[in-house]
């Protein structure tokens, strides 16, 4: 009797399996797709921070803050952050500099997610 009512449940595990794995394989994947997402977030704000402090150096420069963060993204980005953009505002007092883009992504035929960053710092002045 008890041989019986086992035979009925044979192949279970593998049916389970071919129901879970996918779910678990999908999960682990959104997991890296952050995690890329995330670091190409860390990029971006290094690059602005990097054009920041440099824009920011006496005599203010806007376009020494966009070479900067530019060539920051150019050494550490490469392909983690594409159609990367970096815009820098400037006033006497303070310098912004922008970094966005798109992280790379792990899906076919899905664009990444949208990534932005900004860092802002004051113009230094001299003082007596």
């Amino acid at each position: 009797m008890a041989r019986r009512r086992m035979s009925g449940e044979r192949g279970a595990a593998s049916v389970e399996l071919a129901v879970a794995f996918p779910v678990v394989l999908l999960l682990v994947m959104t997991l890296i797709q952050a995690t890329l997402w995330f670091y190409a977030r860390s990029i971006a704000l290094g690059a602005a921070q990097e054009g920041a402090r440099e824009g920011r150096v006496q005599p203010a420069s806007t376009g020494r803050a966009q070479s900067a963060a530019e060539g920051f993204l150019d050494q550490t980005a490469q392909d983690l952050l594409t159609g990367r953009d970096v815009t820098v505002t400037g006033s006497p007092s303070s310098i912004a500099v922008t970094v966005t883009g798109t992280s790379l992504s792990l899906f076919p035929g899905l664009s990444g997610w949208s990534v932005t960053q900004t860092a802002v710092g004051p113009v230094e002045r001299p003082t007596p």
